[in-house]
């Protein structure tokens, strides 16, 4: 940034700013979670929000935190709009993203979970991209893996797009992780994040943080979806993804435009 060009950003030294993007039910509450107890920031939001989902970065609140610190877990895409803040205050950025069948079965079961709730329906408790409601309560599994299918995926689609897009252009200097990666290794996973945002481990150690228990997220295992999914549904939603031919889908499990 050219000196002097924005005299409202100050230098933080170590007190970084941290976002995590993600898509939902991709592990993101564990991964903030772990790097809230490494960091010793705060959770908060940096993003406008519409039901539980974060889209647009705001600047009276990077502006708030900016000398503070914090980690952020955000639902958001990757706009130029995003970018442009992203480059401003100096935020590397960390996708992190997950198996697309297993996201699918992650998400069936976090709806499921959700119909227990008492403001089930209100949008309160939701996602934008799918209203929930009785309609949704009554449908047995293979039907509501279909909804998701039809209105969500698609969602998950153009979020990781709109990510690839960005990195490709050198729009942000960002970080993919996958969730299978951080699964199988935590603490490299962890010390490749801390070592790219430039952020330090204040604990000096991992092992508290890795202790916090991975399926307390309710996000399931690796290879899940594979088995929950049938095949008329796995083509389904390989053929949202050709599409964009151009694009390497491999973070996702799939191959280059499937």
């Amino acid at each position: 940034m050219p000196e002097g060009r924005y005299d409202f950003v100050r230098e933080r030294g170590d007190k970084k700013l941290i976002v995590v993007t993600a898509a939902p039910r991709s592990g993101s509450t564990y991964l903030a979670n772990v790097l809230m107890r490494l960091t010793g920031f705060p959770y908060e939001r940096l993003c406008a929000a519409y039901s539980t989902n974060e889209h647009d970065l705001s600047l009276p609140e990077l502006l708030t935190w900016n000398r503070v610190g914090c980690v952020s877990q955000l639902h958001m895409k990757g706009t130029y709009h995003n970018a442009a803040l992203l480059r401003t205050f100096g935020i590397k950025p960390i996708i992190l993203v997950r198996g697309i069948f297993d996201t699918v079965a992650s998400l069936m079961d976090d709806l499921r979970l959700k119909e227990k709730l008492p403001d089930f329906g209100t949008g309160l408790d939701g996602y934008s991209f799918i209203w929930q409601d009785d309609a949704i309560r009554q449908c047995p599994d293979h039907r509501l893996l279909d909804v998701i299918i039809d209105l969500v995926v698609p969602w998950y689609v153009n979020f990781y797009v709109s990510w690839y897009r960005l990195c490709e252009q050198g729009a942000v200097e960002a970080k993919w992780v996958t969730y299978e990666a951080m699964m199988s290794d935590k603490r490299g996973t962890l010390e490749d994040i801390l070592n790219f945002v430039g952020a330090r481990n204040i604990s000096g150690a991992t092992e508290d943080a890795l202790a916090l228990r991975a399926d307390t997220f309710n996000v399931g295992g690796s290879g899940r979806g594979d088995k929950a999914l049938s095949a008329p549904q796995k083509e389904r939603i390989k053929r949202l993804f050709s599409y964009y031919p151009d694009v390497d889908f491999g973070k996702y499990g799939l191959g280059r435009g499937q």
